[in-house]
Formats: C-alpha cells, structure tokens, sequence
C-alpha cells in the first residue's frame, strides 16, 4: 500500500496544487494563442495546452480548476463522440480558456492528401460557428502524420497562427508532458537533465524559477477526480500491462510449438 501511495498522483487535488503554485510563482499562465501571438507580458511564462482525446467531461473538470485560480489555457479538441460536446465546450469557453482544434484528417482519409486537406476546412468551419479558432494541433501517435497536410498548404491560408508542433521552438523552453501518468517521458533539448517524475517535482521546478519558458501538455483523460478514481484508472492500467505480458507469452509459446 505504501508504495501504491507514493505513485498516488494526477488527481485534481495536485492538479490544483499545481494551479495555486503558478498563480502564486512569478510565472505568467497563457494560452498557445496568445505565446503565437506575442501578447504576452511576462519574461517568465507557462504556457498551457491541453489535448482533450477522449472525455469532454474531464476537460471541464480541469478548466473549472485553472478558472478558480485566475489561469487561462489552451484546450485542443478531436472532432469524435465525447469529443466534440459544444455543450460543455461553451462552459470552458465561458471561463476564458482558448478552444482549439486536434486535428487528425489525413489519419481520418487513410493517408489521402486532398481530401484529409478538405476535411479539415469542414471541420474547422464547424469550430468556428460556435468559436473563434486561431490554433490548432495535431494528433499524433496515428497511422499517418497528420501534420504533413502542411507540406502542400499553408496555415495561414485557414487563418490560423500556427501549430503548437510546428510554430513553437521548443530548444527555448522546457516542455513536460503528463503521458503515460508520469512526467518523466518529456524531454527537452534546452534542459535534458532536467528530472521531473510527479507532480510534487513539477511543482518544486516551478518554485525554483531557474527556466524562463516552460510549455505543460495535459491530458484530461487520465486525471482523476478523488483517490477512488485514481485506484480505478490505477488497477485498469495493471490489468492491461498484465494481458499485454500474458499475449507476449502465449506468442512465445505458440512461436515455439
């Protein structure tokens, strides 16, 4: 149990701990529109991005967190089913967060330029009814690489400052990323020795300031409200790394026979 405890960590009770230590640091919190845009006031900045891939609902609950403490964040959204939930994106547009978009239209076209090119025009004109669309972003880890629509059309043509992969240069700021439940997979060739495992570490980099620039990539999805969430998230993520090595040994055996 006790070491259960220690990896007890992206809860939204950390992740308003981590909101209060900004608000409270010498740190100023905006939006990738705003860095694009060069509207930033502060030598010191946190620039915020989340990439909401799976649950609306978990994306409310962090933007009300950020709201409560004056901060304002970028939220990028797919265009899927529990996605794309204007109800609850209006809410978070409400509290002053930027929507943006997560595109992934040449995964969506099986690799087909000009209509992945097409898609995307539909789906951001679908954005832009209800919001005013300035960044978008693709989603990686799919079969294609969603960002070379780029090479045969230009971001500008939609209108939009830029891609947060494309348009920010990340040897002039730390980047962190909470994959996997752990920060520990970011890197950054400003500062790669730079070791940050939880949250707790994340916030103590932030107390010490040493970093002028630093980008914070969430995924709403796996932070969990209370301890019975995390437990929930916690033993399905032991269960799927325990089928994954009873596959490994089954291909093993049947290899073998």
């Amino acid at each position: 149990m006790s070491l259960l405890l220690k990896k007890l960590d992206f809860t939204l009770d950390q992740y308003a701990a981590l909101c209060s230590t900004i608000k409270n640091s010498k740190y100023q919190a905006v939006t990738v529109r705003d860095y694009l845009a060069g509207v930033q006031r502060d030598k010191y900045l946190i620039i915020m991005r989340h990439d909401v891939e799976e649950d609306a609902c978990k994306a409310l609950d962090m933007a009300r967190v950020e709201h409560s403490y004056g901060i304002q964040a970028t939220y990028y959204f797919r265009m899927k089913n529990k996605v794309y939930v204007p109800d609850i994106m209006d809410q978070i547009a409400s509290y002053n967060h930027e929507i943006g978009y997560l595109y992934e239209t040449l995964d969506k076209t099986k690799g087909d330029m000009e209509k992945a090119i097409m898609l995307f025009a539909v789906e951001l004109a679908m954005l832009r009814e209800r919001y005013d669309i300035k960044t978008a972003c693709m989603h990686p880890l799919t079969e294609y690489d969603n960002k070379k629509i780029w090479e045969k059309c230009k971001l500008a043509k939609f209108n939009l400052l830029g891609d947060p992969y494309l348009s920010m240069d990340y040897n002039q700021m730390l980047f962190l990323s909470d994959s996997g439940r752990t920060w520990l997979v970011a890197s950054s060739t400003l500062s790669p020795m730079v070791k940050v495992e939880h949250t707790s570490d994340l916030i103590d980099l932030i107390n010490d300031g040493r970093h002028e620039r630093i980008c914070i990539l969430t995924h709403p999805e796996i932070w969990s409200k209370n301890i019975v969430g995390f437990l929930g998230f916690y033993l399905l993520g032991l269960a799927l790394n325990a089928g994954k090595r009873l596959l490994s040994v089954y291909r093993g055996l049947f290899k073998g026979s």
